[in-house]
């Protein structure tokens, strides 16, 4: 048996300012010698948990976005993560270790269970709140955190015994045969004056429990429901932090009920979801100085031109959940996201994204209107007229989320202007693919979401754990999945469901919602409702009507509007790390209603592949076992 002295594994200082608090260049580890005695090193050690947080991101967005169907690899790209894009990933590929996701768990556990035995007023339901309870809640919610990004990725995953905190516990504990045997003793004496134990137990594992995502799930709800009376600690008007952002930085209860929606909707449980998202995110009153506000409400606060500030800096009603990076003279705390996408060098310029991608923003059109709307024979009406004066459909392009925003062409070493890509896509309306090989020859495209107003050496870009629009696309699922499951009732969620989408009426008339396309300055769904029998498809390179399609059951426009929902879900939050597992979760939900699920992924993000290699990675998708990554820690 081995014998574990628990002492405070990470030690970052809490009184310098919110933008050092992750300065890796102090100590992660305590001295044997030392111990957290009051709030000030305990909060210490609880900051650290963050940059284990923060270790996660890479891996996080490479394997959400490369195995998804917006973002694939360029020729700079490097084995493993060509490995990731063509789904033959092996276990030596730096991004399939499971090990960063257990050091946030392990350290997780070393603080829960220094909190428990120092102040075991935390297990008591009825204790005052104190500082204590939130660091106590922060611990077991990011364990939470990890433990379900994790499953999603490896679609089995040990839970292990919290008295395991450390890495190699874990290993040790994974990887050995038979029963584990564990012997703790914890030590709490300052400076190790006295030596009497505080605790002293010995553990024996006999079953090491994998688990499988729909009971991992339920299992990190469960942890939180029971153990987690109240998470983060305020100290945004501590004169020594004296930041608005730092409760957004931070887990906070938001940021809780942001991850609990998250996993309701993983195991298709839309009651409870829609219990929190939707006094806490859809109709949530806020008030300050100044005014009375409708927080989260996807108003004009970054329509249009202003979506793209949503990535420059942190904003309280946009962002739940932010993990901050701050590349500064005393500390190299980098995001190296803009690394693998820049072109510009010395960036390595490894990933960009997927035509696919590119044709949903570019496939977007606005100010136009069908006379004889769903009759025999529709048609555009005319006197909608372009910026140029040309009679036409509308407007093409979507240049509040997508070019200049997620995405940009360069050539010659240049991002092409916003004039030089609506000239474009004016000729794309027109037919002129001649003109258009000359204009985009030598073209690369670009993701751009992480670099904007950043230069060529900035790594530092904000990671976005949780934000207001992802909420508001959930409702919207909530409202398609429970109407269907339903037999589809005549409760009218469909309508609302497109409401959140589009133009985020769905209070009262005059509401100050837009809806998330509407605050991009789509708000019309005309020619596509689900009130109908059916809807048109339109030709996305000049908007005319080419099909009339009938809805032939309730679940045909669950099913319709899903997809709906899934391509906005796309144009919104492309590239920030969920696309892949958006797909899991839909695909798993349609195949246990028996709608093929499998093989709607596997059509799905085949297609956005090279002709040549589409049917090979369909192969590979049917094979719902590819989706995941083998499951070595070590």
């Amino acid at each position: 048996m081995k014998k574990i002295i628990i002492y405070a594994l990470l030690l970052l200082v809490v009184t310098t300012a919110c933008n050092d608090f992750l300065n890796p260049d102090q100590g992660l580890v305590l001295p044997d010698s030392q111990v957290p005695r009051d709030e000030v090193e305990l909060r210490s050690i609880s900051l650290g948990l963050y940059r284990l947080q923060q270790d996660l991101v890479e891996q996080i967005v490479l394997l959400g976005e490369l195995r998804g169907d917006l973002l694939t690899v360029t020729k700079n790209a490097d084995p493993d993560l060509r490995e990731i894009n063509s789904f033959q990933i092996t276990e030596n590929n730096r991004f399939a270790t499971p090990s960063k996701f257990y050091k946030l768990i392990a350290a997780c556990n070393k603080v829960i269970r220094i909190l428990e035995h120092k102040h075991p007023e935390v297990l008591d339901k009825n204790s005052t709140i104190s500082n204590y309870h939130r660091m106590y809640g922060e611990a077991v919610a990011m364990r939470s955190w990890s433990y379900f990004y994790a499953v999603r990725i490896w679609n089995e995953i040990p839970y292990v015994p919290e008295t395991l905190n450390t890495i190699e516990e874990i290993n040790a504990y994974v990887n050995s045969p038979g029963e584990y045997t564990d012997s703790v003793y914890i030590d709490y004496a300052p400076n190790g004056k006295d030596t009497k134990p505080a605790f002293d137990t010995t553990f024996v594992y006999t079953d090491k429990k994998f688990l499988n995502q729909d009971v991992m799930t339920r299992r990190c709800i469960k942890d939180i429901q029971e153990k987690v009376r109240v998470v983060g600690v305020d100290y945004s008007n501590k004169d020594q932090i004296n930041d608005v952002t730092w409760n957004t930085t931070v887990w906070n209860e938001d940021a809780l009920k942001a991850l609990l929606v998250q996993m309701y909707m993983h195991i298709d449980n839309y009651t409870d979801a829609l219990s929190i998202v939707e006094p806490t995110f859809l109709r949530r009153v806020a008030v300050d100085v100044n005014a009375v506000y409708l927080k989260y409400a996807l108003d004009r606060q970054f329509a249009n031109d202003s979506w793209k500030d949503i990535f420059k800096e942190i904003y309280p009603d946009e962002h739940i959940f932010t993990l901050p990076f701050q590349k500064l003279q005393s500390s190299w705390q980098l995001n190296p996201l803009q690394r693998y996408f820049s072109i510009v060098k010395p960036n390595t310029y490894a990933v960009k994204p997927t035509a696919k991608s590119i044709r949903l923003w570019e496939s977007q059109w606005r100010n136009y209107k069908i006379i004889n709307l769903y009759l025999a024979n529709p048609y555009m009406d005319t006197t909608k007229v372009r910026d140029n004066g040309i009679p036409g459909y509308g407007l093409p392009g979507d240049f509040s989320r997508g070019y200049n925003a997620s995405y940009i062409y360069v050539k010659d070493g240049v991002a092409l202007t916003d004039s030089t890509v609506k000239k474009m896509l004016d000729l794309k309306r027109l037919g002129f693919w001649d003109e258009i090989d000359i204009m985009m020859r030598g073209v690369d495209t670009v993701a751009y979401k992480y670099t904007i107003e950043k230069s060529r050496f900035d790594q530092d870009a904000n990671f976005i754990v949780y934000r207001a629009a992802s909420m508001h696309l959930y409702a919207a699922e909530i409202m398609v999945n429970r109407q269907y499951q339903d037999g589809g009732s005549p409760r009218f969620d469909y309508p609302v469901a497109q409401k959140y989408i589009y133009n985020g009426d769905y209070m009262a008339s005059g509401d100050a919602r837009l809806g998330v396309a509407g605050r991009a300055g789509f708000s019309q769904f005309e020619g596509k409702d689900v009130d109908k029998d059916g809807y048109y498809i339109f030709n996305p390179d000049n908007n005319k009507i080419v099909e009339f399609k009938k809805f032939g059951s309730p679940s045909d426009k669950a099913l319709y509007l899903e997809d709906i929902m899934m391509d906005e879900r796309a144009r919104e939050l492309a590239f920030e790390g969920e696309r892949f597992y958006d797909y899991i979760r839909i695909a798993r939900r349609r195949q246990k209603a028996g709608n093929n699920g499998i093989a709607w992924l596997a059509n799905k993000i085949s297609a956005s592949y090279p002709a040549n290699e589409q049917a090979d990675i369909k192969a590979r998708l049917m094979v719902e076992s590819n989706w995941y990554l083998p499951f070595v820690l070590k």
